[in-house]
């Protein structure tokens, strides 16, 4: 079941990655790791699925699939699963 966040009224975007595939995906995103205090993320799925784990959960916090952006909160210890066929990118607000 997918968590509902809401990025806060006050965050602006800043800045985004490229859009990454099961191919182009960096490890890192792969395994734990968290964004700055401060910084929020918004994930947009493009294609395909992207499970999004908290850290140490055995099962996904959300599981996500086109059109429905999702939150990544400042600090947060996560990584991603992705299907074949996903594509994904983050869009970094603070």
């Amino acid at each position: 079941m997918t968590e509902k966040r809401v990025l806060p009224a006050h965050v602006q975007p800043y800045a985004k990655t490229p859009v990454f595939t099961a191919d182009t995906v960096p490890s890192r995103l792969l395994s734990h790791h968290d964004l700055k205090s401060g910084t929020w993320g918004l994930l947009h799925v493009e294609k395909g699925t992207v499970r999004f784990f908290v850290e140490d959960d055995k099962e996904p916090t959300a599981i996500l699939n086109e059109g429905a952006p999702f939150v990544i909160l400042p600090e947060e210890r996560h990584y991603v699963q992705l299907s074949d066929n996903a594509a994904f990118y983050v869009a970094f607000h603070k």
